[in-house]
């Protein structure tokens, strides 16, 4: 059976921790869930596009990957929330990173969407990082990938991860630069 990475990463959003972010945050439980079916491939879609921008790209995905894996921020995400906002702090660097000044559109679009806080959608995008980048680590520790594995396992699943965008999501796919992904492969991995 194949890896699905959106499949991995939705499955540590458990119900518990959508309903511990709709206390925290001060929002419905429905729309922190129709935020998330809109932010998990967003930030998937981020790390691919990240990761395609030349072996650079790869290398700096693979490394945050790897250091998500490795310092337990999977494990913690119901932690999120209770820490005084140092776990929300480290997520919002990874995406920064991610998707430096696309940040801020990426994330008030999302919230229009979900019809929650602006605030809010940034501090679900600060879980969903960790989680997204956490399982690829993850995943890539468990099968022995290197940075041109997992770029190709990105690349792979780019199409069907962008499907995920809900309907009222699909300009994000422009903001997120999925669109030239298979050529970054072939010069990185070739």
């Amino acid at each position: 059976m194949s890896f699905n990475i959106f499949d991995a990463v939705k499955g540590h959003l458990t119900p518990d921790l959508i309903s511990k972010a709709g206390s925290f945050l001060g929002e419905s439980e429905s729309g922190i869930g129709k935020a998330i079916s809109g932010i998990l491939p967003s930030v998937l879609g981020g790390v691919i596009s990240k990761a395609s921008s030349g072996s650079a790209g790869a290398d700096t995905v693979f490394n945050m990957a790897k250091e998500s894996h490795s310092s337990g921020l999977l494990g913690g995400l119901g932690n999120f929330f209770g820490d005084g906002g140092g776990l929300l702090g480290k997520g919002g660097g990874l995406l920064k990173s991610i998707f430096g000044d696309k940040m801020g559109g990426i994330v008030d679009t999302i919230a229009s969407f979900a019809g929650i806080k602006s605030s809010s959608a940034s501090s679900l995008m600060s879980i969903a990082a960790p989680a997204a980048l956490g399982t690829l680590g993850k995943h890539a520790s468990e099968t022995g990938l290197n940075a041109g594995g997992l770029m190709n396992l990105l690349s792979s699943q780019k199409d069907s991860i962008m499907k995920m965008l809900p309907g009222g999501l699909g300009s994000l796919a422009g903001m997120l630069g999925v669109g030239k992904i298979g050529d970054a492969v072939s010069s990185i991995t070739g």
